[in-house]
């Protein structure tokens, strides 16, 4: 179990509008997802690079935004190290739903989240690390990235390819993260007594 929450997904959502940031909570996620299973360098760093080059420092508005998408960052690093129960997408709750948020727009911009924080990792890393389900896991994830979705309620099947894309999205994730963190065994022996 996990120690860091998520923070409230409309009070996240509130905050980035206040802000004036553009990307949807769902977005950020998937930003904050592909830079961790991308082993990106710095990833906090290039986080805060991508989400608060606009923001104003010392704006209370920034601020209480930034501190959200902070706790958003470390719970969901903490998510994509945890390989028993792994990561969820951080999508809206069903009282947003009901209001005009659809599954199908959080999912499509989860996914371009996902692979502009992917993509900091560098093409050559990818196409080294990546094992060929990875590289598939990857194609899918850019045409979910363009999917066109329309507005309105979903149909019961609607819903349900809905719930099946996030699904394979999130094991599609950590596929990829599992990828980019297996090391190569570097041949040399332990001489460590024990």
């Amino acid at each position: 179990m996990s120690s860091s929450e998520f923070p409230d997904y409309a009070d996240t959502h509130q905050a980035m509008q206040r802000a004036g940031l553009t990307v949807t909570p769902s977005e950020a996620h998937g930003i904050a997802s592909g830079l961790i299973a991308g082993d990106v360098a710095d990833p906090l760093g290039r986080w805060a690079e991508t989400l608060y080059a606009d923001l104003e420092p010392n704006d209370v508005l920034a601020q209480e935004c930034r501190a959200l998408l902070d706790q958003l960052f470390e719970a969901t690093t903490e998510q994509m190290r945890d390989t028993t129960f792994g990561l969820n997408l951080w999508l809206p709750p069903e009282a947003m739903v009901e209001t005009g948020y659809d599954i199908p727009s959080a999912l499509r911009d989860w996914a371009q989240g996902f692979l502009y924080g992917l993509g900091l990792a560098g093409d050559k890393a990818l196409d080294k690390a990546l094992s060929a389900e990875g590289k598939e896991a990857l194609r899918d994830f850019y045409e979910i990235s363009r999917l066109e979705t329309a507005e309105g309620e979903l149909g019961e099947e609607e819903q349900q390819a809905a719930a099946e894309i996030e699904e394979y999205m999130r094991v599609a994730a950590m596929l990829i993260n599992e990828d980019m963190h297996r090391r190569e065994p570097t041949g040399e022996v332990s001489h460590e007594i024990h």
